[in-house]
Formats: structure tokens, sequence, C-alpha cells
């Protein structure tokens, strides 16, 4: 009869090489998401900007177009976080705390374009 609790070690070897992901990078996806999160609300809104130029996005754009400018970062960014080896589990709930920082984001963007633009609140 084999010996169940302790399999020989090219068996332990080979689960942990098909295994769970490294936490070291499961943690590298997750920064990897916050940093590039402000970042493309920035080009998000810098976008905005560039088609209602020479007027203010808040003449041209209804809030729907800034409700989807403001989403589109945040879809994008969790569109590439979902290719990682990332558990589920965390993936949403990773997924449910950028909402609110990807809004933050958006709005510091938007105060970051509109000053360099000569616009600022």
């Amino acid at each position: 009869m084999p010996n169940r609790t302790n399999p020989p070690s090219t068996v332990t070897a080979c689960a942990a090489a098909r295994g769970a992901p490294r936490l070291g990078r499961t943690w590298l996806a997750i920064l990897a998401l916050f940093l590039i999160l402000p970042i493309a609300c920035v080009i998000s809104v810098a976008v905005l900007y560039g088609l209602a130029w020479p007027d203010s996005p808040t003449e041209v754009f209804s809030w729907a177009a800034f409700d989807i400018a403001e989403f589109v970062p945040w879809i994008l960014g969790l569109a590439l976080f979902s290719l990682t080896s990332v558990p589920p589990w965390l993936k949403i709930s990773v997924a449910v705390v950028s909402v609110p920082y990807s809004m933050h984001a958006f709005s510091a963007g938007e105060l970051f374009v509109g000053c360099a633009l000569g616009s600022c609140l």
C-alpha cells in the first residue's frame, strides 16, 4: 500500500510547478494595475480635451461621455489584469477596490490636464 501522506518529492515538485502563482508576482501585478490606472486616466482626459478643442469638454460633451471616458481606463486595466495568474477571489476584490481609485484618478487627471491647458479651478 503506497504512503499517501508523504508523496515522493517529484510529485510535490510537479504540483508546485503547475499550482498557485508566486505571491510576489501577484502583488507585482496588483501594484502595476494601480500604477497604470492614473496614467491611463490622464490619457483619457487628454483625449477628451483634444476632441473638444478649442472649447471646454463640459460644453461639448454630455455627462455620458465623461462617464464612458472615466471607466475606459478601468475596464482596460482590468482586462489586462485578468490575463495574470491571480486567484479569482483576488481579482474580484481588486476590481471592487479599484473602482473608487479609478474615479479619483480620473478627477485628478482632469484637474492635471485642465491646469496644463490653463483652465484651473
